[in-house]
């Protein structure tokens, strides 16, 4: 049994009591407002188990939910459940814990190494850190945090939200949740801020089923940032094979880094317009009648051969 005795929440007919194993029909109908309906009961029962731990009401959107798509290694995608709350039900759990005497405020460092109680940097801070202080602890506790580790953003590297506009918070907030949850392991256990939790969001949410307290919503709703869409590489080099535009081929060979099947196309398909050159132009035909031949189903030259002719008077940087 955790050492914070559990809270009743206020009375009405959600409320969550501790002793209560099964939701009640009044609570399974909020379900569906709240976002969890269609959730695994095994993973209900978690978020049910803590909410009653900790003594936040999951009705009053204390703490809540989240499941997102994530993939698995066969390719396919399952929802992972995670349990979140805010800073402030953080700290107001820490508040009802007999032991807890506060916290110092948040320090940042620098490349530099020293820790500094006021950032004015325009450059992020490289960590954070908050003490947590105990009653029956002679020395504060403290958990420091890397910046890059929790910051969320694009696809580009830049920054997302607030925390490009407020670095210096965002990462003060991170930092003061990893200290409490070192300082109280078994009241925090399984439980994370949303803030911890945003560059998750922002590498796996982009085009994922997300929810919230308030119930499904889109990644763009969540970040303020619509999800870039997937590139249509086949449309793109189609695009450059018709126009005979071996420069815009040469661009995609180089952006197409990892994706060895679209290279390889574009290997073919320069090869193919290089022959057309040396045959000279035909007569022109039907269109109706005759197809236009498909550069990917001609056969792929020698990769080797072909590259190397292909950069002969701009080699790859």
């Amino acid at each position: 049994m955790t050492e914070l005795a559990i809270r009743e929440p206020s009375a009405g007919t959600l409320a969550l009591t501790g002793d209560q194993v099964e939701w009640t029909p009044a609570q399974q109908a909020a379900l569906v407002h709240i976002g969890i309906a269609d959730a695994p009961a095994g993973d209900q029962q978690v978020f049910r188990h803590v909410a009653q731990r900790v003594g936040l009401d999951p009705f009053a959107k204390q703490i809540y939910m989240i499941g997102r798509n994530e993939k698995q290694p066969d390719g396919t995608y399952k929802v992972k459940w995670t349990i979140q709350t805010a800073i402030d039900g953080f700290r107001l759990i820490a508040e009802r814990h007999p032991q807890y005497a506060g916290t110092l405020d948040p320090e940042w460092c620098g490349e530099d190494g020293v820790w500094r109680e006021c950032w004015v940097d325009r450059k992020p801070p490289v960590m954070a850190r908050v003490r947590v202080l105990r009653h029956d602890r002679p020395h504060p506790i403290a958990l420091p945090v890397r910046f890059n580790e929790f910051a969320a953003t694009f696809k580009d590297g830049n920054l997302q939200g607030q925390w490009k506009t407020k670095p210096a918070h965002m990462i003060g907030k991170v930092a003061e949740a990893a200290s409490l949850r070192k300082a109280f392991p078994q009241d925090f256990s399984g439980l994370y801020t949303d803030d911890e939790m945003a560059r998750e969001h922002s590498e796996q949410g982009r085009a994922a089923r997300v929810f919230d307290h308030s119930g499904a919503v889109t990644a763009a709703e969540l970040t303020g940032v619509a999800p870039a869409p997937e590139r249509d590489w086949d449309a793109e080099v189609t695009a450059a094979v018709l126009a005979a535009d071996v420069e815009q081929l040469r661009k995609l060979w180089l952006q197409a880094e990892g994706r060895g099947d679209v290279r390889e196309r574009i290997t073919a398909s320069v090869q193919a317009l290089k022959a057309a050159e040396e045959t000279g132009p035909t007569e022109p035909v039907d269109a109706e009648i005759v197809d236009e031949p498909d550069p990917r189903d001609e056969p792929t030259p020698d990769a080797a051969a072909v590259v190397d002719e292909f950069w002969a008077e701009q080699p790859p940087s």
